[in-house]
């Protein structure tokens, strides 16, 4: 029998896919405020950056998952995760052809079949399922000290050549190279526990988000820039999503309906971010930016991701039921 679902951990993928949501909306892709805005309105600015920090731990924290659980290759899982893949996007390109929002041009043919740059992710998760099994051997066969050594140096390496000078080129953390780290060093904190890291999660996890939004809104302030602050490959980002997940370690429950949302979270980003889907969550959003203030607009935008979050899950069960209808298929034809 498999193993029961960590719903602890589970409830962070589900939160993790929210702040990659946040991360494609207004307040992270355009909303970072002004170096005037910054110097007329610096508690509000500050709010803006803390966002920005608290978020831009998504990615990182969702591969740390992966890593912590460790990734189970076979061909079965690599045809779900294909299967999940390209249903969805076939899916969302017919309902576009049928609603006229498409036409069967080589542009929309690439949309429907994944191919641009912003699905970057859902490549370099490819490639890192790809290698999964590699990176799992390395893990188990390799000394503590071994292990240490080449995270250490891993990421040394990516710290000052890509992050601090950009002589390598990580394209900001979106890249396998990087997914490949952070991957390893989830195997490395689940297979080697750091005491001093696990007593004090919590204080690390707020210490570090605050850090960075001091520093990027001291950035903004003085040279215009967030001082390569929200970056995915920012040692101090990488430090908050450890901080994060070993803080949800520590929480211990099991909730079948957070295992089973969270089941679907990876279509969330696939859905959400589907070039005919984009624009009207874009939509969504600056609606709620333009109606509400403060307040209110953070109480309605949560409201709204959940919502888009459930319609993502709903479709998502589509594929599920599909995906189980075909595999007995195969099942009893290969008998």
């Amino acid at each position: 029998m498999p193993k029961e679902r960590l719903s602890n951990i589970e409830l962070l993928r589900i939160i993790s896919m929210f702040f990659i949501m946040i991360g494609h909306s207004y307040i992270r892709s355009e909303g970072l405020p002004s170096s005037e805005e910054v110097q007329l309105h610096p508690v509000s600015s500050f709010f803006i950056c803390l966002i920005n920090a608290i978020t831009i731990d998504g990615v990182n924290v969702f591969i740390l998952i992966s890593g912590w659980f460790g990734i189970k290759f076979s061909k079965k899982n690599l045809a779900k995760y294909l299967y999940q893949v390209f249903f969805l996007f076939i899916l969302l390109y017919l309902l576009a052809l049928i609603y006229g929002k498409a036409s069967m041009s080589i542009t929309d043919i690439k949309n429907a079949l994944g191919l641009t740059s912003g699905y970057w992710f859902i490549t370099a998760y490819l490639g890192l399922f790809i290698l999964s099994p590699i990176l799992n051997k390395f893990s188990e066969s390799a000394t503590k000290r071994q292990f240490t050594y080449t995270l250490v140096c891993l990421f040394g390496f990516q710290c000052f050549y890509s992050w601090l000078t950009s002589y390598v080129d990580y394209f900001g953390g979106y890249s396998i190279i990087l997914l490949t780290s952070i991957y390893l060093l989830g195997r490395y904190l689940r297979l080697y526990p750091i005491q001093m890291l696990e007593d004090k999660a919590v204080l690390f996890y707020i210490v570090t988000i605050f850090l960075i939004a001091i520093i990027v809104e001291l950035g903004l302030g003085k040279v215009g820039n967030a001082l390569r602050m929200l970056r995915y490959d920012n040692p101090l980002v990488i430090l908050s999503s450890v901080s994060l997940l070993l803080s949800f370690n520590k929480i211990k429950f099991q909730s079948k309906f957070i295992n089973l949302l969270a089941s679907t979270s990876f279509a969330v980003y696939i859905i959400h971010f589907n070039p005919y889907v984009y624009p009207y969550f874009r939509t969504g959003e600056m609606l709620l930016f333009k109606s509400y203030n403060s307040i209110s607009y953070v109480l309605f935008f949560l409201l709204f991701l959940s919502i888009v979050y459930m319609v993502c899950f709903f479709i998502d069960r589509i594929r599920y039921i599909t995906w189980n209808i075909f595999h007995q298929i195969y099942k009893q034809n290969s008998r």
